[in-house]
């Protein structure tokens, strides 16, 4: 129940179907994209201000509930065409930003097989190295070298598994959530976006 009081708090809400909706005042089109991208509005990077502020809203809103964001924009500047690749370019945006994630993963499972199978290899070395080094004390500091290392792989095995899978987890989330909401360009009006 807290949950929904913080969220009514901030947003507009529609329990009844489960909304949540992010209202944002803009004064053109091109506000919500990168000031330095000068692509086609349909290939263009998000505002990074904007982009953190919808991905701190996708993560304070409870995942029950599905986002509209609402950009309320001056009647004289409304062009529905650009609308329609303005929301193109949104989405385009947040598919390519699932895509980049989506490497990373590769990259972290490859990293989980190396971290693996190198901490098993110095640490079976250490042993056997152990065995036939024990009365040589210098050449001990090899094996105690290969076990120091072998574990230190290991924690950085289970830290991405345990940590980094998380992040990835809560960013596929976000990102998902974001591109599946719906887009509204609405005539800016005071009474719809709540006070500071």
């Amino acid at each position: 129940m807290k949950n929904e009081l913080d969220i009514n708090s901030f947003y507009r809400v529609c329990e009844a179907e489960k909304l949540v909706y992010i209202d944002i005042a803009i004064d053109f089109y091109r506000e919500i994209y990168n000031v330095w991208d000068f692509s086609p509005l349909a290939n263009r990077d998000l505002d990074e201000d904007l982009f953190k502020y919808l991905e701190s809203c996708a993560l304070e809103i409870p995942k029950k509930y599905k986002l509209v964001i609402v950009f309320h924009i001056p009647e004289s500047i409304i062009d529905e065409q650009k609308q329609e690749k303005s929301i193109q370019g949104y989405q385009n945006y947040f598919k390519y930003q699932l895509r980049i994630l989506t490497k990373k993963k590769k990259s972290a499972t490859r990293q989980i097989f190396f971290y693996g199978l190198l901490g098993l290899f110095l640490i079976t070395s250490a042993f056997f190295t152990e065995q036939k080094l024990e009365h040589y004390l210098i050449l001990r500091f090899i094996s105690e070298g290969f076990y120091v290392g072998g574990w230190v792989l290991f924690w950085e095995l289970f830290s991405t598994i345990f940590f980094r899978w998380k992040e990835f987890r809560e960013e596929e989330f976000v990102l998902k959530q974001l591109l599946n909401s719906k887009i509204e360009y609405v005539v800016r009006k005071k009474s719809h976006l709540k006070p500071d």
